[in-house]
């Protein structure tokens, strides 16, 4: 028992190009999933943006006549 040594961790029984390459492909992942979060992130602004245009033109519409009822 004294002379057996036994990796604590599967990592170290797996050679350098297969760690490698998993690192590769978690990179990607990684990179796929900011990509899809930076997108939603877009979709969303511009969700947020065309409601605010929205609300802004009916203010200004609001105020527009609100200000053209008092002139008469």
């Amino acid at each position: 028992m004294a002379g057996k040594i036994e990796a604590k961790h599967d990592i170290f029984s797996k050679p350098l190009p297969e760690l490698l390459d998993e690192l590769d492909k978690a990179a990607a992942d990684a990179r796929k999933a900011a990509d899809e979060a930076r997108a939603a992130g877009e979709r969303a602004a511009n969700d947020v943006m065309k409601k605010l245009r929205k609300l802004f033109m009916a203010m200004a519409k609001d105020i527009t006549e609100e200000l053209g009822d008092n002139k008469k």
